[in-house]
């Protein structure tokens, strides 16, 4: 176990030099042959269990559990007394890489990914018409959302899913006005992001939304005043099901708002970045 630790594993903390030196050419093309796997024969396999049996290129063994994954690197515990080590991946076998990357690829916790987010509102149009002593407005507003992926590891199969918070506090049909449905109301969407290599950035716009001020003043009585505004959006990066990050414009102000707002909330399910890089446009 003490040899198998020192040519398999680099324990936290600390890089033996042992890995470091560059390794006999003979001695690896004769691993790699003895490694060699058909690739058929992983096709079926479902995603392996996070604990596994690891071989190096050498043929040395180790039953341990699969952590994380960043870069050319995962993380393990050894079964038996739980100590944690770095691995190279390029000390591994080809089946037991092959299998590494399957968990990282399909257990979304793996990877611990890094993002950069941000979200950038913009006036689109805007217009006003009175009548009667009323002032009606109206104003389309859009973000623009760039995401970058900072994580060395390539992302793929994800999903991003985006909600626009906003108060609707009136609704104007032409020169009808009426109440709107009320503060804390979501626009957004579930897109299929492309994969995404490290240092890679994508960007796209959220379709516009549009909200309504409206104010009259009469020569007596009280004025009336009641307009729609937006807090902020929130973005979510998911893989499998999972959250993988989180983004919100204005944390301050929505920090205690709740994401399943779903009995008011229409998804709507699009192929906007698939479409988009598909033809070049970025």
């Amino acid at each position: 176990m003490i040899l198998l630790a020192i040519a398999l594993l680099v324990p936290l903390g600390s890089v033996p030099r042992v890995l470091a030196q560059t390794a006999d050419p003979a001695k690896e093309e004769n691993a790699q042959k003895v490694a060699a796997v058909d690739p058929n024969a992983l096709r079926g396999l479902s995603a392996p269990d996070a604990v596994m049996t690891l071989r190096n290129v050498d043929g040395q063994e180790i039953e341990a559990k699969l952590i994380a994954a960043t870069g050319d690197n995962v993380t393990i515990e050894r079964i038996g007394d739980g100590r944690q080590f770095i691995v190279p991946l390029a000390n591994l076998d080809n089946y037991t890489n092959e299998r590494v990357h399957q968990w990282m690829d399909q257990s979304p916790g793996a990877v611990a990914f890094n993002f950069d987010v941000s979200a950038t509102k913009t006036l689109l149009d805007s217009n006003t018409f009175m009548t009667a002593g009323r002032d009606l407005k109206s104003a389309e507003w859009s973000y623009r959302v760039k995401v970058a992926n900072l994580t060395r590891n390539v992302l793929s199969g994800a999903q991003l899913e985006y909600r626009i918070v906003f108060d609707d506090e009136v609704e104007i049909a032409k020169t009808v006005v009426a109440p709107g449905k009320g503060a804390n109301q979501q626009d957004g969407q579930l897109l299929d992001l492309p994969e995404m290599q490290f240092n890679e950035e994508i960007e796209f716009d959220t379709p516009p939304l549009i909200l309504h001020t409206y104010e009259y003043v009469p020569q007596r009585g009280e004025r009336e005043y009641s307009r729609d505004s937006i807090k902020g959006v929130w973005v979510r990066i998911l893989k499998n099901g999972v959250v993988l990050f989180e983004y919100q414009s204005h944390p301050a102000t929505m920090a205690s708002l709740s994401w399943d707002n779903e009995d008011k909330l229409e998804i709507r399910v699009t192929n906007q970045f698939r479409d988009e890089f598909s033809s070049g446009v970025k």
